[in-house]
């Protein structure tokens, strides 16, 4: 069987303005394709993303379009590798596929997590809501279910890249009553007793703290903490935030999370 050229398909793709082509990989060539490059810049420098997929003509496929976006970009096929090139060089954001030959997306998610706060958004064809709900849990920042629009991938990947520069540039503590958020370690307290949050949960309070007595509509949390036009159910939000509520108060936090019915909820001190 002939090697597909996804160079030449990526040619004819720019020229033609075949922006809603889809291949059988579960992408499609965007509208970004003819607009002049734009070169993507975190912290002076060129955005540097890590793409874990093991299709690889899908790969080469995110490769080709990502480096037209303006991103540098660096590809593996397995979790191992995966890994392996997230300990050996510095991502600003990770797109990575749940369904690997050797090591799951969930189970590379949570080992990244565990060590750093990088961006990571779940690039996969798994759209059932439990696993958009464990991604998240997991550490990730966002999930984008296949097949996945260029310009609005594009879009995600900038929104989580300059949530965590603001996030890097916060340093510091943020604090009401008896809680406590140390941001730039990612850690929470409850009189001076740590409070057990998965990296969800830990957005989720601080979006929160930083909008106290303020009232969120379940949209409104949607874009801020989830991601930009997040296509999930809303009941999630309402699982997400009780969860947390229970937290806070089993934990013997003097701030609690009320419930605005029909309109959304409100982070208040008692």
């Amino acid at each position: 069987m002939s090697t597909v050229d996804w160079q030449s398909i990526y040619s004819v793709c720019k020229e033609r303005d075949l922006r809603h082509l889809r291949f059988h990989d579960g992408l499609t060539c965007s509208g970004m394709m003819d607009e002049e490059v734009q070169v993507t810049r975190h912290r002076g420098t060129v955005v540097k993303l890590l793409v874990v997929e093991d299709e690889h003509s899908l790969a080469r496929l995110m490769h080709l379009e990502l480096e037209h976006a303006g991103f540098s970009v660096d590809v593996v096929h397995s979790g191992h590798d995966a890994l392996r090139y997230f300990a050996e060089h510095h991502y600003d954001c990770i797109l990575l596929d749940v369904m690997l030959p050797d090591l799951s997306g969930f189970e590379i998610c949570r080992r990244i997590r565990l060590q750093a706060s990088v961006p990571i958004l779940m690039v996969t064809a798994r759209g059932q809501t439990p696993d958009i709900v464990a991604g998240l849990e997991l550490g990730g920042d966002d999930y984008i279910v296949k097949p996945v629009n260029f310009e609005e991938l594009t879009a995600r990947i900038r929104a989580v890249t300059r949530r965590n520069q603001t996030r890097e540039h916060d340093a510091g503590k943020l604090a009401i009553q008896n809680l406590c958020l140390i941001i730039d370690e990612f850690r929470a307290e409850v009189a001076g007793k740590p409070l057990s949050l998965s990296a969800l949960e830990f957005r989720l309070l601080e979006h929160f703290v930083r909008n106290q007595k303020l009232v969120q509509s379940r949209e409104a949390l949607l874009e801020h903490v989830w991601g930009i036009d997040f296509r999930g159910e809303s009941n999630m939000v309402d699982v997400s935030v009780g969860r947390l509520r229970r937290k806070l108060r089993q934990a013997g936090s003097d701030v609690d999370i009320e419930t605005i019915r029909g309109v959304g909820y409100v982070l208040r001190d008692e």
